[in-house]
């Protein structure tokens, strides 16, 4: 994102209070996801976590491509998706994994 707001400010013709709102969106809603995901991988799983957090990050990437003006709405979904999987992906992916894995494989997450 860092690398396309001088084109976004330009070409959209916002101030930078509205850039820096477009920009710490997905962090603050991806924030509040965090909190409710632990709750929803209880109640439908963690797999399911995951591919629901897939689908609304992807609903959010189409929405910033396919409507270039609503790019805030674009970057809500897309922190939705962000928030359930920076939570739910991690613990799913140690408890699929072997004994001998337990401690490499979420450590390589965070490295990505």
């Amino acid at each position: 994102m860092s690398g396309c707001i001088i084109f976004i400010e330009k070409d959209l013709h916002i101030s930078e209070v509205k850039t820096k709102l477009l920009v710490g969106c997905l962090t603050l809603v991806s924030l509040f996801c965090c909190l409710a995901a632990g709750r929803t991988s209880d109640a439908i799983g963690r797999k399911r976590t995951i591919g629901l957090a897939a689908a609304v990050f992807q609903a959010g990437a189409a929405t910033i491509m396919t409507f270039a003006l609503s790019l805030m709405a674009g970057r809500l979904l897309a922190g939705l998706g962000v928030g359930f999987a920076v939570m739910v992906a991690p613990v799913y992916i140690s408890e699929i994994s072997p004994a001998t894995f337990l401690r490499l494989l979420p450590g390589d997450l965070r490295l990505a």
